[in-house]
């Protein structure tokens, strides 16, 4: 689950969709991360740094929002 957290995570880098898939690619990190923390298994790495990227993408997706209704506001008034 860390490892397609950490795939789906990079993608959002490139396909970011206002920041959905950034929170999709979160979710799956932040689950990867609690299974690894339960079973001991590897993939932590990974794992923290889907959640991290996943983070930057939403925080990116919800700046965009913010750019483009700013932009618009301005745009219409």
């Amino acid at each position: 689950m860390a490892l397609v957290g950490f795939i789906v995570a990079c993608a959002s880098l490139l396909l970011n969709l206002w920041g959905i898939v950034g929170i999709a690619g979160l979710a799956l990190s932040i689950v990867g991360f609690v299974q690894i923390k339960n079973t001991g298994e590897n993939g932590k790495g990974f794992a923290i740094a889907g959640i991290v990227i996943g983070g930057v993408s939403v925080l990116y997706g919800f700046y965009t929002i913010v750019a483009a209704a700013s932009f618009l506001n301005w745009i219409l008034y």
